[in-house]
């Protein structure tokens, strides 16, 4: 794409301060504080190009999610003609992520296939105790937080500085698999239908245990699904990553965008390598 047009000084500003904060130290806004480190190659790709900036990224998870509270209660009504109960919630959020709701378990890298101690309920539940729906008191299925597994593809959000190239980003997701994209003004969603959402038990009404709907068994089943789903995830990405640099004419990123585990590590052997080459001048001025 010819870039005969300047981006509008707006846009600039957006990027400049974009980058500023992927590139500090400080948490950003997300659960997690910082962009996922497999994603970082893609996102310096995409912000090398001088009309494109990121704004908001996943490079894909597994998941077990509780649901946050309900604002109401379920209402039964009757059917006049079949004489059938029909359920009407009232002010629910269901499913959502509001009123409390958290992550239990999240990992961004690939999902294990097996496990070498211990079960998959203690992986997955990250040590809350599970309990039976027999001892649970007071129990309103109406009010239940339920707990799902989660498989959720890679998702990117990126910010253009015209409506054209945010049709030419969107072209090249679609043709690269993700087929859920598209884009409102000139923000431009990358996206695909590589999900799972699988209710797996529900939390207890104290919240302090979990009640069970699916044994061990299912929960590894699902996690073998995850796999398949997290390498054609990967597969989707690279030709994504492979046609942005074709069709933008943009080349590897000659310096990556340092994660703070990244920079606490390099900052260490920095030191410790400071510490070795101290220790042989030291060693020669003796000699």
């Amino acid at each position: 794409m010819s870039l005969a047009v300047s981006p509008p000084a707006t846009f600039v500003a957006k990027k400049a301060n974009i980058l500023k904060e992927l590139t500090s130290q400080e948490r950003d806004l997300s659960p997690k504080g910082s962009p996922d480190v497999q994603i970082l190659p893609l996102l310096e790709l995409i912000n090398s190009h001088p009309l494109l900036v990121t704004t908001s990224s996943c490079a894909g998870r597994v998941a077990i999610y509780a649901e946050g509270i309900r604002t109401g209660k379920s209402t039964l009504e009757e059917n006049v003609e079949n004489g059938n109960a029909i359920a009407d919630v009232q002010g629910g959020s269901i499913g959502g992520k509001g009123s409390g709701g958290y992550w239990i378990y999240v990992t961004h890298d690939e999902p294990i296939g097996e496990i070498g101690t211990g079960s998959w309920s203690d992986l997955l539940y990250n040590g809350i105790p599970l309990t039976t729906g027999a001892t649970v008191r007071n129990d309103d299925s109406s009010s239940r937080r339920y707990v799902h597994f989660k498989f959720e593809p890679m998702i990117l959000h990126v910010l253009c500085a015209n409506s054209e190239i945010a049709r030419q980003l969107m072209g090249i997701a679609i043709a690269a698999g993700f087929r859920e994209s598209g884009y409102n003004g000139n923000i431009v969603a990358v996206r695909c239908s590589l999900r799972i959402d699988a209710p797996v038990g529900y939390l207890s009404p104290s919240g302090e245990s979990i009640v069970p709907l699916v044994d061990d068994n299912y929960l590894k089943t699902l996690m073998q699904m995850s796999i398949e789903r997290y390498m054609e995830n990967r597969r989707r990405t690279d030709r994504f990553f492979e046609s942005l640099k074709k069709s933008f004419n943009l080349g590897d990123a000659n310096k990556s965008v340092e994660s703070k585990e990244e920079r606490r590590i390099r900052k260490r052997e920095e030191g410790l390598r400071k510490q070795r080459d101290l220790g042989r001048t030291t060693m020669e001025l003796r000699t």
